[in-house]
């Protein structure tokens, strides 16, 4: 008797999540006016865009059209013509037209006479959809001869969207190593940006004025900190120092966390990433969490990915980086804190494809940034100076009226 209820019961089931469509079929004979069925890679277009006909009604018109994947698509819609409800199967192509971007590839390399070397592996690029694009080199040289090779990078990835850059190879003989008689020369005194001077071109009635911090910092005197006028500490709670490599705690966030709010300073933390796909960032979100174990922050929690020079060998994309961001950022969100990206000024402008909608923390050393986006938080020095630290330390301005305030991205000091 208790099989054949249940039976009936996922009949039932089955039957009621069908509903919205009983009676909807296809329309035989009549040929939909499509609008653009053209998009490119990643676009967030909905049916709507899709469709270019007045005398139907779209029923679903709101939903996203996937465009992950490059290439012939279809998705269904559902719409009123005549007062009678239809679907259809609706064909639209992918594609991707945009070339791979330029990281560090060098104009000038050195090789050593009769070696294996090869231009292209000096070469670091990227590419917003194609995990491996390929370098070649374009003009001839010969590695057994001494000489200068006028060449081309071609960096090409598999929608064979092209970028190229001039190369100057120089071939030469490998040279002994000799003792030097030139008089070293006087290194270079970099000007520590005083914390003082910090306070008297940002501090406004909008701007708080901080710095971050981690384990190169050593001992900090978080009172002399304050008194010195420092209003907040960005702290690194950890680190994952290569690709696949555990997450560790920074070596001295325990001791900074406790010592900061003791001194009654607002805090936030940072997790130096190498995540490369959501899986991992989920598993770090879910370790910063853990880490946290419920203790208030002030300030968000900021995912600091910054192995550019690696990004081919983990064979990714920017769209996976992006994706694997968001996916940090939203579950440390969905367990009650707010999170935000950090990032300097080209890598932001150029290679984080998808920010969502969450704030930024802008690195660019200079005394008046031209981001051209918005931020909340500007690390305008990494060579501070402030009483209590015995180190450079990065130097900070926070804005407290922001764009994120309105849709309560951001704690409200």
């Amino acid at each position: 008797m208790k099989k054949i209820l249940i039976i009936i019961l996922s009949l039932l089931v089955c039957s009621c999540s069908k509903v919205k469509d009983i009676g909807i079929s296809e329309e035989k004979n009549y040929d939909i006016n499509l609008g653009e069925n053209t998009f490119n890679v990643y676009d967030k277009v909905t049916i709507k865009n899709l469709i270019n006909d007045k005398n139907i009604e779209l029923l679903n018109e709101n939903d996203l059209i996937d465009t992950k994947n490059i290439g012939e698509n279809s998705i269904i819609i559902k719409y009123k013509h005549d007062n009678k409800t239809y679907k259809k199967n609706i064909n639209y192509m992918v594609i991707d037209g945009v070339a791979p971007l330029l990281i560090n590839v060098p104009s000038t390399q050195s090789a050593i006479l009769n070696s294996n070397y090869n231009p292209c592996d000096k070469a670091v690029f990227v590419d917003n959809y194609d995990k491996k694009p390929t370098c070649d080199i374009e003009g001839e040289y010969d590695l057994s001869k001494v000489g200068n090779y006028d060449l081309k990078y071609i960096i090409k990835d598999s929608s064979n969207n092209t970028i190229s850059k001039k190369l100057n190879l120089i071939v030469k003989e490998q040279t002994s190593t000799t003792v030097s008689t030139t008089k070293p020369s006087t290194p270079t005194v970099r000007k520590r940006y005083n914390f003082n001077d910090a306070i008297a071109n940002f501090k406004n009635d909008n701007t708080l004025i901080g710095i971050d911090v981690s384990r190169y910092q050593g001992d900090i005197d978080y009172e002399k900190v304050k008194n010195a006028g420092c209003e907040f500490v960005m702290m690194r709670i950890g680190v994952q120092s290569g690709f696949k490599k555990e997450l560790s705690i920074d070596s001295y966030y325990l001791k900074n966390i406790e010592n900061a709010k003791k001194a009654g300073l607002k805090v936030g933390v940072y997790l130096y990433s190498t995540a490369v796909n959501d899986k991992i960032a989920k598993e770090q979100a879910e370790w910063v969490i853990k880490t946290l174990n419920g203790t208030e922050l002030d300030f968000p929690i900021a995912f600091d990915w910054e192995n550019w020079q690696y990004i081919r060998e983990y064979e990714i994309s920017l769209y996976d980086l992006s994706s694997a961001y968001l996916t940090f950022a939203n579950y440390i969100e969905e367990h009650g804190y707010k999170a935000m990206l950090y990032g300097s000024k080209y890598y932001l402008e150029n290679m984080w494809m998808d920010k969502g909608n969450y704030p930024v923390w802008l690195a660019h050393y200079t005394e008046k940034t031209n981001y051209s986006s918005d931020y909340i938080m500007w690390q305008f020095s990494q060579i501070g100076e402030i009483d209590g630290i015995n180190s450079d330390v990065d130097l900070n301005v926070y804005k407290i009226k922001n764009v994120y305030n309105d849709v309560n991205i951001f704690f409200i000091l």
